[in-house]
């Protein structure tokens, strides 16, 4: 299985989870792995090994990093990689997930499990400044940057169920609506209000030329 593809900056290759994801039937494929390929479908290999689960790739602006999540018997959280040398070093060791690069360079939003919710949340590349964005009930995530690093769009079900839900696996699937909010976590704006479920947001990029 293959999860949560992104582009790197300069559009010639994308990264991506391949391999086995919790909540999925993926028996046999081994833990997750973040994977790499060009543009035009050649050169893929792997640049994670070992027991952990790791995906949900993003690119640093330049390229030259990787912010992933990873969790397993090696641990748990976010992780940055450079990607001259594959060195490894360790941004978080919470239950965080989906992380997000900055295009400006100097934030990483990801989600983290805060008692039954997960909640929004930025930190710098080197690990300080950790801001709680979000502090609602209900499950935020889905995060996208706007182009230049202003604004935060993500999926949210804070404003409950409209109608029936219906039941599946035994619970229903959360109704979520399309919000944005600034960069420090202000200026909230609701865009969506349906009885459906919103999600995937993600920004269009209007050339200046």
């Amino acid at each position: 299985m293959i999860l949560g593809p992104q582009w790197s900056p300069d559009g010639m290759q994308i990264i991506f989870g391949i391999g086995g994801f919790p909540l999925f039937d993926t028996f046999g494929h081994g833990p997750a792995q973040v994977g790499i390929v060009n543009a035009d479908g050649s050169g893929f290999h792997l640049i994670t090994f070992g027991p952990n689960n790791n995906a949900f790739p993003s690119f640093s602006p330049d390229a030259k990093r990787i912010v992933f999540r990873t969790t397993g018997p090696d641990g748990e959280g976010l992780r940055i990689m450079n990607l001259e040398d594959r060195t490894v070093t360790v941004l978080t060791k919470d239950y965080d997930n989906f992380p997000v690069w900055s295009p400006r360079g100097d934030l990483i939003a990801f989600i983290r499990k805060i008692g039954d919710d997960f909640e929004i949340f930025t930190i710098r590349p080197d690990g300080k400044n950790l801001n709680q964005l979000t502090h609602t009930k209900g499950n935020d995530a889905h995060l996208a940057w706007s182009p230049d690093g202003e604004r935060l769009v993500f999926t949210s079900s804070r404003m409950g169920f409209k109608d029936e839900a219906l039941l599946t696996d035994g619970g229903p699937q959360p109704y979520g609506e399309i919000f944005v909010m600034k960069y420090d976590g202000t200026q909230i704006e609701q865009l969506t209000d349906n009885q459906w479920e919103d999600g995937g947001p993600a920004w269009q990029h209007i050339s200046s030329k």
